[in-house]
């Protein structure tokens, strides 16, 4: 490990309790509640709120509006099938033409429940298939978990209601069978970390976006797990079992190829310069795992991005 880097000081970029400037991020989700959640020409998921969490929970709030100013909204009329979600969810999953009706359904909900009621009910419908969309509905649906978690608004509630819905549109493997019960993996958040640690390795090995959420999936649902019965908790990890096959190949890392990058302030500050959101969000939710584990493989794979 390089010289002076320890859990503790990865630990003190993470913003845990009062986070500076958290109210920037209502003015975001705000902001974005209405944008198109997938990007011109690619329809790759947009990134934007998820990244402003990240920046929040990074201390770097106070520049969040700016960053997320870089990007446009764009109008986004959300398509609607009709579907009643509370009685025929299942006829929706995986559908884009039902997005409005998912997203209808979660506001409504979120309007006269708590988040995290409605997180164990939902989220266990959705954790056989984590890698929707290249996890980018799980992902999503975490940012705006912890932000809640940190202050409840309206704001945050509309953002977990896109969260959630995105995820419903992208689901395209089937649930399982009601009678398979996925085999124990151990203690939830130790396994899901070690899905986190295998993916920091391959990112290393093969850096593409692909590999890099192999590291953030598991660390989203980190966000989420607290809110989730133990059977939920297996279905997410054995979907991630699936998500993740050929790491399971070689569960142990090979040896580094270089030392860990001597991290700083003037690193973290360097984040809210550029537009490259997934080295935001991969950076801290890398630190995240450091800070818990004390595994060098997670540093070098911030610093690989």
């Amino acid at each position: 490990m390089a010289s002076g880097i320890t859990e503790a000081k990865i630990a003190q970029y993470l913003a845990h309790g009062d986070r500076p400037d958290e109210a920037a991020l209502d003015r975001v989700y705000d902001r974005f509640a209405t944008s198109d959640p997938f990007q011109p020409v690619t329809g790759f998921v947009d990134h934007v709120t998820m990244g402003a969490e990240a920046l929040v929970a990074l201390g770097l709030g106070a520049k969040a509006e700016s960053w997320a100013s870089r990007w446009p909204v764009r109008r986004y009329q959300a398509p609607v099938a009709g579907i009643a979600i509370s009685s025929d969810w299942p006829e929706a999953l995986g559908r884009r033409q039902c997005h409005g009706d998912w997203i209808a359904h979660f506001d409504a909900e979120l309007e006269g429940k708590p988040f995290a009621d409605v997180l164990a009910r939902w989220v266990p419908r959705f954790s056989h298939d984590m890698g929707a969309l290249l996890f980018h509905g799980v992902i999503r649906t975490g940012h705006a978990t912890r932000a809640l978690e940190h202050s409840d608004t309206p704001a945050r509630r509309a953002e977990l209601a896109r969260g959630l819905a995105l995820w419903a549109i992208g689901i395209r493997r089937a649930a399982p069978d009601p009678a398979h019960r996925p085999p124990s993996a151990g203690a939830a958040v130790d396994a899901a970390i070690d899905y986190a640690r295998i993916g920091a390795a391959r990112f290393v090995d093969r850096p593409s976006i692909v590999t890099l959420h192999y590291v953030t999936g598991p660390m989203a649902y980190l966000l989420i797990s607290k809110h989730l019965d133990a059977g939920a908790r297996r279905i997410a990890l054995d979907s991630f079992n699936r998500t993740h096959p050929s790491l399971n190949q070689n569960r142990e890392p090979g040896p580094l190829p270089e030392g860990p990058p001597a991290f700083d302030r003037a690193h973290i500050l360097a984040l809210a310069e550029q537009t490259n959101v997934h080295a935001i969000k991969l950076t801290e939710a890398a630190y995240r795992a450091f800070a818990a584990t004390g595994e060098a493989i997670f540093l070098t794979a911030a610093g690989k991005v």
